[in-house]
């Protein structure tokens, strides 16, 4: 007999099906422990629950970012705490090189320390982590590395060949100091340089050069090499004036100029500051200082010429000196020129500091006039306040081209000087070696680049942190211990090392600081992230058993109905309905 089925057997087998189509899905979710297996489920919670976590995936990869910067930072940490323990041995060798009962066998014993520690210092320097550079001077701006090449190819060598040209004397060689040049500061733009004294107390012909400093804030326009620099922005006229102060610092007993005494006005430098800021004007030329006119107000600026002399005064004093050589003078037609070439071969050949000071130099060539070189200096301030304007009034133009520089023709047209214009102040003069040391007497320790350190914050905010640096003894031919006088120049140089890596030890602890913190953010917003997406897209277990059980015996029983009829040939109503059917 054929098959024979109602619309309600029909409809009994389709809720059958559906039961078995529930089953499927309770069982694909508990397996899945996901409550949205696919996007039929709930589209709008299934693309919310995709960017939520396409968004956890990243966060999670930015948290396992900052873990790594955290090990970066403590492996920096580490490093600078054994570069501390380095330099502090080295302090220990430094002052037990001070002891006057060691002899010279015992210092050199304690200098093979003092350099393999040094080594030790280098090599710490050159740390990495994963091929990163561990210390560094940070990322340089695009500025910052114009400003660096014109340093190196023009500018500075620029500086010390108009030094040698105009005055005759250069640096000795035996001095390294480190360049820096700051695009971050608030500072209009400015150059300065840092010394140290062998002994602040003593009359000091070894004075360290350690560092020479450039503000590039607001500097106005891209560098470009002398002598195409616009004049009234100076820069190549300030390197030359930093460069003159290099090379007194190399030739002179430089903290006792005046006349040989340290305490010479009382301060540490020896007075003179008049000499010194006048010689690095006369240089370049400092007409421009004057405004126009040549007054009694600018001669008198000069004060007692030991502290704080105003720049038109020293340089006013200089152009008078140089005068009173050239005229006055016994073997001194080109003035100045003449005097510290003198000055620094009375040096060089181990006269005393007051036997090399400007005193003695004044007493050698004017001797008529100055006969007592410990107050020659003295003097010469009070016949500069006395009779500079007379003298000067007409014998500087400050109408012509010309800058007033030495050897230019308004100050030395009478032998053969010609003009120097602003752009000639300093002529162009390319380095020979570029990328070393652009300085023929002088090292030079440029700035380390190094990559950006930088992350994302828990709220996906851009972080960067500052970079670290550590310290090495780059001038090892005056920072050892050979000698009692390089070994106190030493001990001052650890202390700023020590100072240095304090600093630095502060920066690091603040970096550590914050990246702890910013990845204890990070972990508390993936914990809030993961309740939520699990609130929107995590199976409820208990729920979904009972779903799946619930509809596993609808299905179960449709199909054992549908069977039963079937065998019976019957249909589910009645046997549903326990009626009784039989066969006619």
């Amino acid at each position: 007999m054929p098959l024979q089925l109602s619309q309600i057997d029909l409809s009994q087998a389709y809720q059958g099906s559906i039961a078995n189509r529930e089953v499927q899905k309770s069982f694909a979710k508990i397996s899945s422990g996901k409550k949205l297996v696919n996007a039929t489920d709930d589209t709008a919670a299934y693309a919310q629950s995709l960017r939520m976590e396409s968004q956890q995936k990243r966060d999670s990869n930015n948290l396992h970012n900052l873990q790594n910067l955290i090990s970066y930072s403590q492996a920096q940490e580490s490093a600078l705490k054994k570069a501390a323990d380095v330099v502090d041995r080295m302090g220990v060798l430094s002052t037990q090189s001070l002891d006057i009962t060691k002899n010279d066998q015992d210092r050199e014993m304690y200098n093979k320390e003092f350099q393999e520690l040094a080594k030790i210092l280098d090599e710490i320097e050159s740390m990495e982590f994963n091929g990163l550079d561990l210390f560094s001077d940070g990322p340089f701006s695009e500025g910052k590395k114009t400003f660096i090449s014109v340093l190196q190819s023009q500018w500075l060598s620029a500086a010390e060949q108009v030094v040698k040209e105009r005055l005759g004397l250069e640096g000795n060689n035996t001095d390294t100091f480190k360049i820096v040049v700051n695009d971050e500061g608030d500072k209009a733009y400015n150059i300065q340089i840092m010394w140290n004294y062998t002994s602040p107390d003593f009359p000091d012909k070894n004075t360290d050069i350690t560092q020479m400093s450039f503000e590039m804030y607001n500097y106005g326009d891209d560098p470009e090499s002398p002598p195409n620099d616009p004049p009234w922005y100076m820069s190549d006229r300030l390197n030359a004036i930093m460069m003159t102060y290099a090379v007194m610092a190399n030739n002179f007993y430089f903290n006792a100029m005046a006349n040989g005494e340290v305490q010479k006005g009382g301060s540490d430098s020896g007075g003179a500051e008049w000499f010194k800021s006048g010689l690095a004007e006369f240089v370049h030329g400092g007409d421009f200082l004057l405004g126009g006119a040549v007054t009694q107000a600018q001669i008198d600026g000069i004060g007692n010429g030991d502290t704080s002399p105003s720049r038109e005064s020293s340089y006013l004093a200089m152009r008078y000196l140089h005068e009173e050589l050239k005229t006055q003078g016994s073997g001194a037609s080109e003035g100045v020129k003449d005097m510290v070439q003198w000055m620094s071969n009375q040096v060089k050949t181990g006269k005393t500091a007051e036997d090399s000071s400007i005193g003695a130099a004044l007493r050698h060539f004017i001797p008529s006039k100055y006969s007592n070189a410990s107050t020659a200096n003295d003097e010469f301030i009070a016949d500069f306040k006395a009779n500079g304007l007379g003298v000067l009034s007409s014998k500087i133009n400050l109408f012509n081209n010309d800058t007033g520089a030495i050897s230019g023709q308004d100050a030395d047209g009478d032998i053969g000087g010609t003009t120097i214009t602003d752009q000639d102040a300093v002529p162009d003069y390319p380095a020979t070696d570029p990328s070393t040391s652009p300085l023929s007497k002088f090292g030079v320790k440029w700035e380390k680049e190094g990559s950006s350190l930088s992350s994302n914050s828990s709220e996906g905010n851009a972080l960067s942190f500052n970079a670290v640096n550590t310290v090495t003894v780059a001038d090892k031919s005056r920072n050892n211990l050979k000698s009692i006088d390089s070994a106190k120049l030493t001990l001052e140089m650890i202390e700023s090392w020590t100072d240095r890596l304090a600093d630095e030890l502060s920066q690091v602890g603040a970096n550590l600081q914050r990246l702890q913190m910013e990845s204890r953010n990070q972990e508390s917003k993936l914990t809030v992230q993961q309740f939520a997406l699990s609130r929107i897209a995590d199976v409820d277990l208990a729920e979904e058993s009972t779903n799946f059980s619930a509809n596993k015996i609808r299905a179960e029983a449709s199909m054992t109905m549908l069977a039963q009829a079937q065998k019976l040939n019957v249909g589910v109503p009645d046997l549903i309905g326990n009626i009784k059917i039989g066969k006619k």
